[in-house]
Protein backbone atom coordinates (compact mmCIF):
# COMPACT_ATOMS: atom_id res chain seq x y z
CA UNK A 1 0.00 0.00 0.00
CA UNK A 2 1.29 3.41 -0.95
CA UNK A 3 0.64 6.06 1.56
CA UNK A 4 0.47 9.92 1.00
CA UNK A 5 1.87 11.86 3.64
CA UNK A 6 1.21 16.13 3.46
CA UNK A 7 0.94 18.53 6.78
CA UNK A 8 1.08 22.11 7.17
CA UNK A 9 -0.11 23.06 3.66
CA UNK A 10 -1.74 26.25 5.36
CA UNK A 11 -4.10 27.21 2.21
CA UNK A 12 -1.49 26.95 -0.09
CA UNK A 13 -3.99 25.38 -2.97
CA UNK A 14 -1.64 25.61 -5.57
CA UNK A 15 0.69 23.39 -3.71
CA UNK A 16 -1.93 21.38 -2.57
CA UNK A 17 -3.03 20.95 -6.26
CA UNK A 18 1.27 19.91 -6.85
CA UNK A 19 0.72 17.46 -4.05
CA UNK A 20 -2.37 15.93 -5.61
CA UNK A 21 -0.92 15.17 -9.18
CA UNK A 22 2.13 13.78 -7.35
CA UNK A 23 0.26 11.16 -5.37
CA UNK A 24 -1.79 10.59 -8.37
CA UNK A 25 1.35 10.26 -10.34
CA UNK A 26 2.86 7.95 -7.89
CA UNK A 27 -0.63 5.83 -7.39
CA UNK A 28 -1.17 6.19 -3.88
CA UNK A 29 -3.89 4.39 -2.30
CA UNK A 30 -4.90 7.29 0.34
CA UNK A 31 -3.35 10.29 1.88
CA UNK A 32 -2.56 11.50 5.74
CA UNK A 33 -3.18 15.03 6.28
CA UNK A 34 -0.96 15.55 9.62
CA UNK A 35 -2.98 18.65 10.27
CA UNK A 36 -3.08 22.42 10.00
CA UNK A 37 -4.84 22.22 6.70
CA UNK A 38 -6.68 25.66 7.56
CA UNK A 39 -10.18 26.00 5.34
CA UNK A 40 -12.85 23.88 3.49
CA UNK A 41 -11.64 24.94 0.71
CA UNK A 42 -8.18 23.75 1.09
CA UNK A 43 -9.48 20.10 2.10
CA UNK A 44 -11.79 20.70 -1.65
CA UNK A 45 -8.47 20.65 -3.14
CA UNK A 46 -7.48 17.24 -2.13
CA UNK A 47 -10.93 15.91 -3.35
CA UNK A 48 -8.83 13.92 -6.22
CA UNK A 49 -7.43 11.89 -3.83
CA UNK A 50 -8.98 9.48 -0.59
CA UNK A 51 -8.33 11.43 2.67
CA UNK A 52 -7.87 10.65 6.05
CA UNK A 53 -6.29 14.16 8.11
CA UNK A 54 -5.79 14.95 12.11
CA UNK A 55 -6.58 18.60 12.87
CA UNK A 56 -3.50 20.76 13.71
CA UNK A 57 -3.32 24.46 15.70
CA UNK A 58 -4.49 26.10 12.96
CA UNK A 59 -7.75 24.54 12.33
CA UNK A 60 -10.30 26.38 14.16
CA UNK A 61 -13.23 26.14 11.90
CA UNK A 62 -13.84 22.82 12.67
CA UNK A 63 -17.03 22.95 11.47
CA UNK A 64 -16.16 23.75 7.94
CA UNK A 65 -13.38 21.50 7.64
CA UNK A 66 -15.44 18.68 8.45
CA UNK A 67 -17.87 19.92 6.46
CA UNK A 68 -15.74 19.67 3.72
CA UNK A 69 -14.20 16.68 4.43
CA UNK A 70 -17.44 14.98 4.32
CA UNK A 71 -18.13 16.65 1.07
CA UNK A 72 -15.48 14.73 -0.59
CA UNK A 73 -15.83 11.32 1.47
CA UNK A 74 -12.47 11.80 3.26
CA UNK A 75 -12.43 11.57 7.05
CA UNK A 76 -11.42 14.11 9.87
CA UNK A 77 -10.41 11.86 12.42
CA UNK A 78 -9.81 14.99 15.25
CA UNK A 79 -6.50 15.61 16.98
CA UNK A 80 -4.98 11.85 16.84
CA UNK A 81 -5.71 9.21 14.76
CA UNK A 82 -5.00 5.64 15.17
CA UNK A 83 -5.46 2.90 12.50
CA UNK A 84 -3.58 -0.11 10.93
CA UNK A 85 -2.60 -0.53 7.50
CA UNK A 86 -1.04 -4.33 6.40
CA UNK A 87 -0.02 -4.75 9.66
CA UNK A 88 1.60 -1.98 11.01
CA UNK A 89 0.36 0.47 13.87
CA UNK A 90 0.05 3.83 12.86
CA UNK A 91 -0.52 7.03 14.83
CA UNK A 92 -0.93 10.35 13.77
CA UNK A 93 -0.74 13.56 15.71
CA UNK A 94 0.14 17.22 14.68
CA UNK A 95 2.56 17.71 17.23
CA UNK A 96 1.43 20.99 18.65
CA UNK A 97 2.53 19.58 22.31
CA UNK A 98 5.60 18.60 22.22
CA UNK A 99 5.69 16.34 25.04
CA UNK A 100 2.09 14.86 23.90
CA UNK A 101 4.37 14.08 20.70
CA UNK A 102 7.17 12.49 22.28
CA UNK A 103 5.04 10.66 24.54
CA UNK A 104 3.12 8.97 21.82
CA UNK A 105 6.66 8.55 20.00
CA UNK A 106 8.33 7.20 23.18
CA UNK A 107 5.63 4.39 24.26
CA UNK A 108 6.34 2.24 21.70
CA UNK A 109 2.74 1.55 20.76
CA UNK A 110 3.23 1.99 16.93
CA UNK A 111 5.33 1.06 14.34
CA UNK A 112 4.67 4.27 12.36
CA UNK A 113 4.28 8.14 14.01
CA UNK A 114 3.46 10.82 11.35
CA UNK A 115 2.92 14.24 12.89
CA UNK A 116 3.49 17.53 10.78
CA UNK A 117 3.89 21.16 12.67
CA UNK A 118 7.25 21.60 13.02
CA UNK A 119 7.77 21.97 8.84
CA UNK A 120 10.88 19.88 8.70
CA UNK A 121 11.31 16.41 7.51
CA UNK A 122 11.96 13.62 9.57
CA UNK A 123 12.67 9.82 8.94
CA UNK A 124 14.00 8.28 12.09
CA UNK A 125 13.72 5.19 14.66
CA UNK A 126 13.06 5.72 18.72
CA UNK A 127 13.32 2.32 19.27
CA UNK A 128 10.91 -0.27 17.15
CA UNK A 129 8.74 3.18 16.31
CA UNK A 130 9.51 5.43 12.78
CA UNK A 131 8.86 8.70 13.11
CA UNK A 132 8.04 10.36 10.06
CA UNK A 133 7.27 13.98 8.71
CA UNK A 134 6.64 15.39 5.31
CA UNK A 135 7.67 18.06 6.34
CA UNK A 136 5.76 21.51 5.16
CA UNK A 137 3.73 21.70 1.56
CA UNK A 138 2.91 25.52 2.25
CA UNK A 139 6.80 25.80 1.72
CA UNK A 140 8.08 29.12 2.52
CA UNK A 141 7.96 28.74 6.38
CA UNK A 142 11.45 29.04 7.86
CA UNK A 143 12.92 29.04 4.25
CA UNK A 144 11.89 25.12 3.78
CA UNK A 145 11.16 24.09 0.61
CA UNK A 146 7.43 22.69 -0.17
CA UNK A 147 7.33 18.85 0.56
CA UNK A 148 5.32 15.92 0.86
CA UNK A 149 6.82 12.15 1.38
CA UNK A 150 4.80 8.70 0.29
CA UNK A 151 5.38 6.06 2.11
CA UNK A 152 5.21 2.21 1.10
CA UNK A 153 3.98 -0.39 3.35
CA UNK A 154 5.06 -3.21 1.40
CA UNK A 155 8.76 -2.13 1.13
CA UNK A 156 8.85 0.07 4.47
CA UNK A 157 10.34 2.52 2.05
CA UNK A 158 9.70 6.52 2.50
CA UNK A 159 10.04 9.02 -0.59
CA UNK A 160 10.30 12.73 0.15
CA UNK A 161 9.48 15.32 -2.81
CA UNK A 162 10.14 18.47 -3.45
CA UNK A 163 6.70 20.83 -5.02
Amino acid sequence: MKIGLISDTHDNIQNIRRAVRKFNDKHVDLVIHAGDIVSPNAVESLADVKLVGVLGNNDKDVAGLTSAFNKINGKLEGEIYKTVYDGMKFAVYHGTSIAKREQLIKSGKYDIFIYGHTHRKDNRFVGNTRVINPGTAKGWFFGLFATIAVFDTTSRNIDFINL
